[in-house]
């Protein structure tokens, strides 16, 4: 098949895909969603339920301007946002599994993992407007990363994705991580050496340093009030945080799932095989071409680390951000040994 009747084929499944998706959101979670949007127009309107979601604007300004448009309501662009934003990533995961898996029967296989992984890790609370943007971020940043794209690439995806959520700082210590690999990975195993690549090393420093910067400016400046000690007095999360450092809770947690089988806890015994595949496929994917792809799975491990210092590991959402990941592994991992070839 064509790469033009492919992208069609792909476009179409991908918006196919999203509807099912939101309307098995709509028909299962239709008393969250409406929290979902409201935790989404809290950060348009300066009102967030917590401070650290302050700077998360990307998707929710999209949402607003679309909402003085033919949509009338910020409710009703939201999930036409869903729907796109979806179909968006499910098509970048099409052409990502054709592009590096050789064919079309690839490219089905990614779009199924994605969906397959969304549809696993739905539960309230349900993914917001910058969980769903960081898949289609990270999904481009592999990209970028197996077609060997040149620094200022990286960097621009950084300028918008910093918007979107302080996430973008897995790209920018990529950067530094690809530059220590690809220049110690050689000399430890007595392979073709190459110059250690500056650019790259100050680039990642300079792109934390400002993404720090930014993240606060964005709290600073557009915080008008915190929501969640009203709305949630007794949750355990800190007013006025910069960061929600979850690791103790997260502990705790763990330390009741364990030794108390309740059925509160049922939904992490559901994303645990999705944290074991994260480990185990990138392990493996390593194995392939170690220097090429353990800087991408040291960033995998770095997100798992940051969720569980940061994050609160019984909201699955969290863990949407893995999804490329997944699906990048599932391409490399499971395809043919020529089209492995072919991706290295």
């Amino acid at each position: 098949m064509s790469t033009l009747k492919s992208n069609i084929l792909g476009a179409t499944l991908a918006i196919i895909s999203s509807i099912a998706l939101f309307w098995f959101v709509a028909f299962y979670f239709q008393l969250d969603f409406p929290s979902t949007v409201q935790r989404s127009l809290g950060v348009a309107t300066g009102h967030p339920e917590w401070k650290v979601f302050q700077s998360r604007v990307l998707g929710p300004y999209i949402i607003k301007a679309l909402s003085f448009g033919l949509l009338k309501n910020y409710s009703t662009a939201y999930v036409w946002f869903q729907i796109a934003t979806v179909a968006i990533a499910a098509f970048l995961c099409w052409r990502l599994g054709r592009k590096y898996g050789g064919d079309d029967q690839s490219a089905l296989q990614a779009l199924m993992l994605f969906v397959i992984c969304f549809i696993w890790l739905l539960s309230p609370p349900l993914p917001c407007s910058w969980d769903i943007i960081d898949i289609i971020v990270f999904i481009v940043f592999i990209d970028f990363v197996l077609s060997g794209s040149s620094l200022p690439w990286f960097l621009g995806l950084f300028a918008i994705s910093i918007l979107n959520r302080d996430s973008a700082g897995f790209i920018a210590l990529w950067l530094i991580l690809d530059a220590l690999v690809r220049f110690f990975y050689p000399r430890r195993y007595n392979l073709s050496k190459t110059p250690f690549d500056w650019h790259r090393l100050f680039a990642g420093v300079i792109c934390i340093g400002v993404g720090l910067i930014i993240v606060e400016l964005l709290k600073r400046n557009l915080l008008i009030e915190e929501m969640g000690p009203k709305l949630i007095p007794n949750s355990g999360t800190a007013a006025g945080s910069r960061y929600n450092v979850g690791l103790f809770r997260n502990i705790d947690f763990l330390r009741h799932v364990l030794f108390n089988y309740q059925i509160q806890f049922f939904q992490f015994w559901l994303v645990a095989p999705f944290i074991a595949a994260v480990i185990a496929l990138g392990a493996k994917l390593v194995r392939l071409d170690p220097q090429r792809y353990l800087s991408i799975y040291l960033i995998e491990l770095s997100v798992l680390a940051a969720i569980f210092s940061f994050a609160l590991i019984n909201e699955m959402r969290v863990f949407v951000i893995l999804i490329p990941f997944v699906v990048l592994s599932g391409i490399l991992v499971f395809g043919s040994k020529n089209l492995r070839a072919n991706a290295v």
